[in-house]
């Protein structure tokens, strides 16, 4: 019986060293595959990495040539509308503001031009009360006195 059992206990402790064995095993090939998955991966992070750089970099050239584009667009508007001499002024940051200023601009030019143009005097306005005194009808002249008097 003795021989049995130690035969037994010898059995036991083979089969447990064989165990032993192979979950070493087991885990030195999965080590292994873990590492390989590993630098795969890295490799694919250090590539999504250059891709992101690159986009990004594309997004702000791109951002770049659309600022340029709308500011060669102000400039155009302004000179369409005869106002380039204010585009050192003019300062806006989408077409909505751009029509505002382009539009108050344009009036305000238009009021100065007024203002400031030639009227000669031989063409002032001449209203009714004039045109009677000229013509020496009285009858005319106080008609229009009274008309202004009951408006």
């Amino acid at each position: 019986m003795s021989d049995e059992k130690v035969t037994q206990t010898e059995t036991t402790q083979e089969q447990q060293q064989d165990q032993q064995q192979q979950e070493q095993t087991q885990q030195q090939e999965q080590q292994t595959v873990d590492m390989k998955t590993y630098l795969e991966l890295v490799a694919k992070m250090e590539k999504m990495e250059q891709t992101l750089a690159n986009e990004a970099e594309k997004a702000q050239k791109m951002a770049e040539k659309e600022q340029e584009l709308f500011q060669k667009q102000v400039q155009l508007t302004l000179k369409e509308n005869g106002l380039e001499k204010f585009a050192d002024v003019v300062k806006v940051s989408n077409e909505d503001e751009l029509k505002d200023v382009v539009k108050k601009l344009a009036t305000i030019v238009n009021e100065i031009k007024i203002e400031t143009g030639y009227i000669p005097a031989d063409h002032v306005k001449t209203d009714e009360y004039s045109k009677y005194e000229k013509e020496k009808n009285v009858a005319g002249m106080i008609a229009v006195k009274l008309s202004k008097l009951f408006q």
